[in-house]
């Protein structure tokens, strides 16, 4: 049977430990976050071929949301309802509420409701729940660590999508200051499972250099 609650508890051990394969700073996640928003920005809006992976992020969605729904009440509102991460556990943890912006919900593959969902799995399950509640941040690392938490309650033929949506999406944000249009596509050139690694770049002190050529 599924347990929600034993894979709430793997999760605070999962980001206690983890390890991440890139550090702040220039080389560091900073360029990973300009590589991926570029990679966004260059997507199709539409890949016939690869929407079946989007698709297949929605039963996740639906069983967790029910789930998270036992801890928390969620409130959809019209308005950004935290200016920061703390902010938002904050307010979760004193009002029992978690409250989820409406905003930017036009998906070509997921219903307004189901978009809306997956943020609040997304924000409950990654932003808050770890690391004993105190979760992660809003930038470039903490996104990274959410999409690593998610990442474990996927199927691995599913993870393009979810990279695309979480980290693609958060990336543009980081990088060009606003939401970009939701793509049905997947962002060539990265590892989904080992995030850091990039296609021409090698590694060196958790920092990104580009491969010499031959």
């Amino acid at each position: 049977m599924f347990d929600t609650f034993v894979i709430f508890d793997k999760w605070r051990i999962q980001f206690l430990n983890e390890k991440l394969m890139l550090k702040p700073g220039t080389n560091g996640w900073d360029l990973y976050g300009k590589l991926v928003a570029q990679a966004y920005a260059d997507a199709p809006d539409y890949d016939e071929e690869v929407a079946k992976q989007f698709k297949a992020l929605t039963p996740f969605v639906d069983k967790m949301f029910k789930q998270i729904q036992s801890r928390v009440n969620i409130e959809f509102v019209d308005e950004d309802p935290y200016r920061n991460d703390d902010e938002m556990r904050q307010q979760v943890k004193s009002s029992g509420v978690l409250k989820i912006w409406k905003g930017g919900t036009d998906h070509p593959i997921f219903s307004a409701e189901e978009n809306l969902k997956q943020r609040a799995v997304h924000d409950y399950m990654a932003h808050i729940q770890p690391m004993g509640g105190r979760g992660t941040g809003f930038d470039m690392k903490g996104e990274i660590q959410a999409y690593n938490a998610h990442l474990k309650t996927i199927p691995h033929s599913a993870a393009g999508a979810l990279f695309t949506e979480v980290i693609g999406q958060a990336s543009f944000f980081l990088n060009y200051g606003h939401f970009p249009k939701q793509k049905i596509a997947l962002l060539p050139g990265f590892d989904y499972f080992n995030l850091g690694v990039v296609d021409g770049y090698d590694i060196i002190n958790k920092e990104l250099y580009k491969e010499k050529e031959e």
